[in-house]
């Protein structure tokens, strides 16, 4: 998968409400990556500034409305250096803020607008490159988060073209918020949540159309990751869980265990060793003496998503530029695992690169990662040409065999699962 990590924007596959931590890069892009404007500018030189201002207030609309999905209202009228409303700019020239949405876009570039309108070249420059700076975050989160929402989805469908297009689409979203590119990363983000939209239909329609060979797939996929109903967290018997077939020492839920041998046969190829587990499954005793031995930096005891049998931590990926964990954030999603983005380089933390989770999603806001809900629901339509936005809980499922598509069709997990619980899971 196209997840490449860039040192400019840090990639953020997180749930909404966004965090202004999401990046420190993103941080100091916003306030240093360009030359301060002179407030002496005059004459032509004035115009020339406020005209490429403009220029750049255009492209956030452009960029807003392909992440909102319809026009702006009064930006037309906005345009106009005749119109200024301090009011407006005070409540809207505000910096990145925690919560940000795309539907708060919209005003920030109205506010922008205004600042241009009044003419004050240094200022206007400031508030033009916050509002873009709102844009990169909001583009870096739907492509992330929707490449997440999938992230198990498209085990089931392999093959699809739309989980190519997927990957290349956040790619791209990630390329483009490097070179601050709102446009661009507008664009792509809104082409990666169309093609998880997609996933999520064709396997909507393979489980109402496949073979018995896939009926049977699919029912091995759902007993395994049902395999903990019924148990709280940490208190799973080794028997349900798996042991890891390199390190079998290591006990996983099966379906993450079988998933994590498929990731590590692929991570052996390029450097030549196993991933190396220094944990997994931890009880619930375990949970309490490791949060008694490491404070804060641990889960609260009975919330651990390790309690769950779905994280890992890893000895060698000790740094967030090492090269171990630069693979992984290119590639673990392939195979279902992830970084928890609120633990990124720049995120609100806790700050382990050595940590993963599988079939996790993530809220920054909250700095919590919650197994997602198992189920691919029949389809009631046809898919339309116009595919809406991803679904925030999909199936949490890896298949036993990655070219065996499944067909059969979930039922609902007890709330006694994990994968049902409403409330945060933290890692």
């Amino acid at each position: 998968m196209v997840l490449a990590s860039m040192a400019f924007l840090t990639a953020a596959l997180a749930a909404p409400p966004i965090d202004a931590s999401h990046s420190a890069d993103v941080e100091r892009a916003a306030t240093g990556a360009e030359a301060p404007v002179s407030q002496e500018l005059t004459g032509p030189a004035h115009t020339q500034a406020l005209t490429s201002l403009d220029d750049r207030v255009a492209a956030v609309e452009t960029a807003t409305v392909t992440l909102v999905g319809h026009p702006l209202a009064d930006t037309a009228k906005a345009a106009s250096r005749t119109l200024f409303r301090p009011d407006l700019v005070d409540a809207t020239a505000a910096p990145v803020m925690s919560g940000l949405t795309a539907e708060q876009l919209p005003d920030r570039v109205l506010g922008a607008r205004q600042k241009v309108a009044s003419g004050d070249v240094a200022t206007a420059a400031r508030v033009v490159k916050g509002v873009e700076t709102d844009v990169l975050l909001v583009a870096l989160d739907l492509g992330d988060q929707s490449a997440l929402n999938v992230a198990m989805t498209r085990l089931l469908v392999s093959a699809d073209p739309q989980v190519a297009l997927l990957d290349a689409a956040v790619g791209a979203t990630h390329a483009a918020a490097e070179v601050r590119d709102v446009v661009a990363a507008a664009t792509s983000a809104v082409q990666a949540r169309d093609a998880a939209a997609r996933i999520t239909v064709a396997a909507q329609q393979i489980a109402v159309t496949g073979d018995e060979d896939a009926k049977a797939a699919v029912a091995k996929v759902e007993e395994q990751a049902r395999s903990t109903d019924g148990y709280t967290n940490g208190s799973i018997p080794l028997k349900v869980l798996c042991a890891v077939a390199f390190a079998p020492s290591q006990h996983l839920r099966c379906d993450a265990a079988e998933a994590l041998v498929r990731l590590n046969a692929a991570y052996r190829v390029d450097f030549g060793r196993d991933l190396l587990i220094t944990g997994s499954y931890r009880t619930l005793e375990e949970q309490i003496s490791t949060r008694a031995a490491k404070g804060t930096m641990a889960a609260v005891p009975g919330t651990s998503n390790h309690g769950w049998g779905l994280a890992i931590d890893l000895d060698q990926v000790n740094g967030y530029r090492s090269a171990q964990y630069v693979w992984l954030k290119a590639n673990a999603m392939t195979y279902g695992w992830h970084h928890p983005t609120y633990m990124d380089e720049g995120g609100r933390g806790p700050h382990e690169p050595w940590h993963w989770e599988f079939g996790t999603s993530d809220d920054a806001g909250t700095g919590t990662s919650v197994p997602i809900t198992v189920g691919v629901p029949a389809p009631t339509a046809p898919p339309v040409n116009s595919p809406a936005p991803p679904v925030v809980e999909q199936p949490s499922v890896a298949p036993a065999a990655p070219a065996v598509t499944p067909s059969a069709t979930p039922t609902p997990t007890p709330s006694s699962s994990p994968t049902a619980s409403t409330g945060p899971s933290a890692p």
